[in-house]
């Protein structure tokens, strides 16, 4: 055969089809995955920012609720508000000791419906389960804040409360509610107001979202006339609050009987000496089926269990003496500049500042973790954790939160 015959190609298999469009996947879909991711609200937010279809994901109530499931129910630490320099927000983000940007955009800043300009010179008295309590300057007004939402509600103080009054306030869940921590922010909640008169007399009230209404509480007996360490943040133990007084004592207020009474710190504070006084804080086990108590002296972190019977202290009882530098890394540090800082009621951590950084320090199995690197001095703060991020998905800028500078 003089021509050649040409060569027939074997048929080409067909291309695969083109990779489906990540966000052309069904909500329910994206809603699996998404359920998945740490629970910082730094991921959710870099998802929200991704397109309309995300951010509808990942802010609806229900899946809201099935990521507090997933993690436990437990919301990751956001940061730390704290009084020094008027009131400022330092972000953190849980097992890293240098906030990245992300978290910085993700933690609550002005635009995010926190601390505003017209807030300036308010001081931070509380913070729990997502929401932050605040006082004006003439302490005479409240702000209920709830950064990651965008919600604030003022109140007036309680008619009776003068000014002049010692007093300090904190906002709590309301008590029997069967929400979650972690979803508390849905539910009702309540402030107790606390302060001491010029006959002094300890005065409480007890505000309700519920009703919008300050009630005096009433005791049977006459209260304790030991004035209330305003300085200093409470700690919500099941329905009951305790506070440190100016002296060492603690005040003990249950919700539910309206019942007020003394405790004597466990240890032999100087009286005059306010820097020793406030190296100590009333803490609690994660079952919250007991009182604490820790204290810092010298190289050494001593803490302490109260005994109840009938739901009356009757004595501490020591539980351990641990050396500072077995539980934290203070090679070259002097031991006596650690601080009691805070304290995270939820988790039974405690918050250490040094000149190493901020630390957490979990009191059942002592293990540390280093939060912060150095940002200056601390002398109080209040932890704020959260699974939420805005309806918007917004969050700020750096120039809008006071952030660490390594």
């Amino acid at each position: 055969m003089g021509a050649t015959m040409s060569r027939r190609r074997s048929p080409q298999p067909a291309p695969p089809p083109p990779p489906q469009s990540f966000a052309s996947l069904p909500e329910n879909v994206l809603a699996e995955i998404f359920v998945n991711l740490p629970p910082h609200p730094a991921n959710l937010r870099s998802v929200a920012l991704g397109s309309h279809q995300f951010r509808d994901v990942v802010t609806n109530r229900p899946f809201l609720r099935r990521f507090h499931a997933r993690h436990g129910d437990a919301p990751p630490l956001v940061g730390f508000f704290l009084n020094e320099n008027i009131p400022r927000f330092i972000p953190t983000r849980s097992g890293e000791a240098t906030p990245s940007a992300s978290d910085r955009a993700a933690a609550p800043a002005p635009g995010a419906g926190a601390l505003e300009p017209r807030d300036a010179g308010w001081l931070v008295l509380s913070s729990r389960h997502g929401r932050v309590l605040l006082q004006s300057p003439d302490r005479l007004r409240l702000l209920v804040l709830d950064p990651m939402a965008c919600r604030r509600l003022y109140i007036d103080a309680p008619l009776r409360y003068r000014p002049k009054y010692q007093s300090t306030a904190s906002v709590i869940c309301v008590p029997g509610a069967d929400a979650g921590h972690g979803d508390c922010r849905s539910s009702a909640f309540g402030v107790v107001f606390v302060c001491f008169s010029n006959i002094f007399q300890t005065l409480i009230y007890l505000y309700s979202s519920e009703t919008g209404k300050w009630e005096k509480v009433e005791f049977q007996d006459m209260a304790p006339r030991a004035p209330i360490d305003v300085m200093r943040p409470c700690v919500q133990v099941g329905d009951v609050m305790y506070w440190h007084s100016v002296f060492t004592l603690v005040l003990a207020f249950n919700i539910n009987t309206h019942q007020l009474h003394e405790i004597p710190v466990p240890v032999d504070l100087n009286g005059d000496d306010y820097v020793a006084r406030s190296n100590s804080n009333v803490v609690a086990p994660k079952d919250g089926s007991s009182l604490g108590f820790v204290y810092i002296s010298l190289h050494n972190l001593q803490l302490w269990a109260s005994n109840f019977v009938s739901g009356v202290h009757v004595e501490w009882i020591p539980q351990r003496t641990v050396r500072l530098d077995t539980l934290l890394p203070l090679s070259g540090v002097r031991m006596r500049h650690v601080r009691v800082i805070g304290f995270d009621e939820d988790e039974n951590v405690v918050y250490l500042w040094t000149k190493l950084g901020v630390f957490g320090l979990q009191l059942d199995t002592m293990q540390s973790k280093k939060l912060l690197n150095y940002c200056g001095w601390m002398y109080r703060v209040y932890p704020y954790k959260s699974f939420f991020i805005t309806a918007d998905g917004s969050g700020g800028s750096d120039d809008d939160i006071g952030h660490c500078q390594n």
